[in-house]
């Protein structure tokens, strides 16, 4: 069941260019005490790597100061919605400042793949995906915030083909940019979710368990209105019968009830979250029954308003685990656990971190150290 490979020793060299900044032109990172908004400050660095047909597909990849790109205004990018992107995290060790981790990078390539594979792009190799993660943060290291925070990693792949024809692109750019990350939402002990009863995140059969940039577009404007209602979040349900429970804003979403844990079960508009995958692993091995399913939303207010739902959280890799407090429904405010975080819940997100962070036994071989 556990899974002890050593990931390290099975991955290839991959030649890596690297155009560094003199140390005299480098920023200097922010600290933990500083205000950081999620994703708005970028390291020194970037990495590139094009796909050129012509060229023998994969070009070497590059690490380089970050700078804009310069693209033609008939670049397919900006004409067709054909870009996904990932995300995941690199952490200190709490017990060890100058240990650092990676978590999970190969589930990542994996979904990009299967993301790229989705929209008819060429997809980035698994290995040389995590290759150049690692050798971008080794040359930004410096940029990670020590324990709890961390280090945002972004990789993304756009088209860059021009002409404004309708079709899927030629040659692609996979890149990757690096943010240091402190807490995903302002309020660590929970947050609201405003039931979107009319509009859809993503349908069975389209790009929905794809991270594509079209998904999270379509997200925005009911998030204006959850915001309007004093909710941080949607929560979505499926397009068919808007019945359903599937996504909480761009994480996947968790019930409790006592000693078991019930997630949506994975339906195909539904994303393959690393970090929901992860929990229901954990979970299992903590001593918790977990049950993957369909939940109607009618049931979860039943339960929450008859004390059977204990408690309600959300996962993603951005904010791991954030507990939901509340329910919005239209003008009914349900109020989940007294509006406080769980037992649970807390219990999940203490193992999650302490093994991402290194403060805990990784016996699945999840944490990745970079050297």
């Amino acid at each position: 069941m556990i899974n002890k490979r050593n990931l390290v020793n099975e991955k290839k060299d991959f030649k890596i260019i690297k155009l560094l900044l003199p140390k005299h032109m480098r920023k200097t990172p922010p600290t933990s005490s500083e205000a950081i908004p999620f994703g708005a400050v970028t390291t020194d660095h970037m990495l590139i790597c094009d796909y050129i047909p012509h060229k023998n597909g994969w070009q070497i990849p590059e690490i380089i100061p970050y700078k804009p790109f310069t693209l033609n205004p008939s670049a397919l990018v900006f004409h067709y919605g054909q870009t996904i992107f990932e995300g995941l995290k690199a952490y200190r060790s709490k017990e060890n400042n100058e240990e650092v981790y990676l978590f999970r990078p190969e589930k990542n390539a994996q979904r990009l793949r299967l993301s790229a594979l989705r929209l008819g792009m060429e997809p980035i190799p698994e290995d040389l995906f995590v290759a150049c993660v690692e050798e971008l943060v080794k040359v930004e290291r410096k940029w990670i915030l020590p324990a709890p925070d961390s280090l945002y990693i972004r990789p993304a792949m756009i088209p860059l083909d021009e002409g404004v024809s309708y079709r899927a692109s030629r040659a692609y750019r996979f890149f990757i940019i690096l943010s240091p990350a402190k807490s995903y939402f302002s309020n660590e002990t929970g947050v609201s979710v405003f039931i979107e009863r009319k509009l859809s995140r993503a349908a069975v059969g389209g790009s929905g368990e794809a991270k594509c940039g079209g998904n999270y577009a379509a997200a925005l404007p009911p998030m204006v209105k959850a915001k309007e209602y004093g909710a941080e979040q949607v929560l979505w349900l499926d397009s068919n019968e808007h019945k359903y429970v599937e996504e909480a804003g761009a994480m996947n979403v968790m019930f409790v009830y006592g000693k078991k844990i019930v997630t949506p079960a994975l339906s195909g508009s539904i994303l393959q979250g690393i970090t929901r995958a992860s929990i229901l692993e954990l979970a299992k091995d903590l001593g918790f029954d977990v049950e993957e399913n369909k939940v109607e939303i009618s049931k979860v207010i039943e339960d929450i308003k008859n004390n059977k739902l204990t408690e309600m959280f959300a996962c993603g890799t951005a904010a791991v685990i954030t507990p939901i407090n509340m329910l919005i429904d239209e003008n009914e405010k349900i109020e989940i656990n007294n509006g406080k975080i769980g037992e649970i819940t807390l219990k999940l997100k203490d193992h999650l971190i302490g093994i991402q962070m290194g403060n805990l036994q990784d016996p699945y071989g999840w944490r990745i150290p970079i050297v």
